[in-house]
């Protein structure tokens, strides 16, 4: 019971917390270059980050409890190595399960929350009254008084079509300065829909050696509408 005791010490309790470990360490190493693969890892990490670390830690006292066995217990019968290993696997098993029911339901953190509470970005409530279809995770105010949407996904989704039927004037009397959106994977970005999202306010985050970003950045109808991925900490610092 001890080693499984051990054992399930190491496995995370919850995903919010596993989740947080990996992304906090891949900051810690690669800091604002780390921002995409983040982004691309966050909804995968939590469940599949908690089974994996499960696999290693029922491999690792498996092999453990197997080699004690041979090296302690050399006269035993195979019948009864195998009776001890299948009851080992089963206890484990069980206990995972307990655990993996305290997990059940525990919400992570958005991604956005995330990097922005990590690089000390202050975040603000929503503009009061402000109902649209925009889908934007956190509002950052500006030290002029001005308002930003951020969010950060993978994929733009739908959200460029909600970004082009916005009202200018409902951003004005909003003071909403601008709307960024951090993307990962933008390779259904065609000039047309960054040039009408640009047009609405919205800045793109792209990733910085994507074929999308290096074509828009060079080109003068649109490069007013793209920014590389590691520039959106800085950006957003000189403006707060």
């Amino acid at each position: 019971m001890i080693p499984i005791n051990i054992s399930l010490s190491r496995i995370p309790s919850d995903d919010k917390k596993f989740v947080e470990t990996v992304a906090k360490e891949l900051f810690d190493t690669k800091g604002e270059n780390g921002l995409a693969t983040i982004i691309n890892l966050w909804d995968d990490l939590g469940t599949e980050g908690c089974l994996a670390a499960e696999r290693a830690e029922v491999v690792r006292e498996y092999i453990n409890l197997k080699s004690y066995i041979n090296e302690n217990l050399s006269n035993l019968k195979d019948e009864d190595e195998a009776i001890i290993m299948s009851a080992f696997c089963q206890e484990f098993e069980r206990r995972l399960g307990q655990k993996r029911k305290g997990r059940a339901g525990s919400s992570l953190e958005s991604v956005t929350s995330f990097i922005l509470n990590y690089f000390k970005i202050p975040t603000i409530s929503a503009p009061e009254h402000f109902t649209t279809g925009l889908e934007i995770d956190r509002w950052i105010k500006c030290r002029d008084g001005w308002i930003i949407g951020i969010s950060c996904k993978r994929t733009l989704r739908e959200r460029w079509k909600q970004t082009y039927t916005t009202d200018l004037d409902l951003l004005n009397r909003h003071k909403i300065r601008e709307l960024w959106h951090v993307i990962t994977y933008d390779k259904d970005l065609s000039d047309d829909k960054i040039t009408e999202m640009g047009s609405h306010r919205a800045i793109l985050y792209l990733p910085d050696n994507s074929p999308i970003y290096i074509n828009a950045s060079a080109h003068i109808g649109m490069k007013n509408y793209v920014r590389p991925i590691t520039n959106f900490i800085k950006d957003l610092k000189e403006l707060i």
